[in-house]
């Protein structure tokens, strides 16, 4: 009876072992962004009402988001050879009622995520590398219209508009 007991004991360890040998992988990541926008240094941040976001299976290192237009055109630019490529892998979710109002699905091991501001004419972008079994990530994503091109959280922030008091004295508007 020991014999047998000590045998099943073994054979349920090797099972328990086993079994997660063969659980599934998960090879997406659904990147959820809490995104806000400060419009001038001495306010609050607030939560965005509308922006665009989208994924390319690509590498920063390599690639580039040449000017506004093309963020707002979802198109980018290889830094090399020039090549512009306008389709994204994947084009985020919006729901300005959820906390966490942007969702892009991402499933290539490196991608480059972009979000545009269109109201306050500002995007970030950032490299993100693919782990594995990470189903979900909660993020938050700062945009200050106010700075120039700044960081926030792993996103570099990108204000072509950005002037200095001293470079409009007159208030006018500011073009690309």
């Amino acid at each position: 009876m020991r014999r047998f007991l000590r045998n099943m004991a073994l054979l349920l360890a090797v099972a328990f072992v086993l079994h997660g040998c063969f659980k599934e992988t998960v090879d997406y990541t659904r990147f959820h962004l809490a995104i806000y926008e400060q419009v001038d240094g001495e306010g609050a941040y607030n939560p965005v009402d509308n922006v665009d976001s989208y994924a390319f299976a690509v590498d920063t290192t390599n690639w580039y988001i040449a000017s506004w237009e093309d963020a707002v055109a979802h198109r980018i630019t290889n830094k090399t050879t020039g090549e512009v490529m306008d389709e994204p892998a994947e084009v985020g979710e919006f729901n300005s009622s959820d906390e966490y109002q942007a969702t892009i699905l991402v499933n290539s091991p490196i991608s480059m995520l972009v979000v545009v501001n269109p109201e306050l004419k500002l995007y970030a972008y950032r490299k993100y590398e693919l782990p594995e079994n990470l189903p979900d990530i909660y993020a938050k994503l700062y945009m200050a219209a106010w700075r120039p091109t700044h960081n926030s959280s792993g996103w570099v922030v990108v204000n072509r508009f950005y002037t200095t008091e001293e470079e409009n004295p007159d208030d006018e508007p500011v073009t690309e």
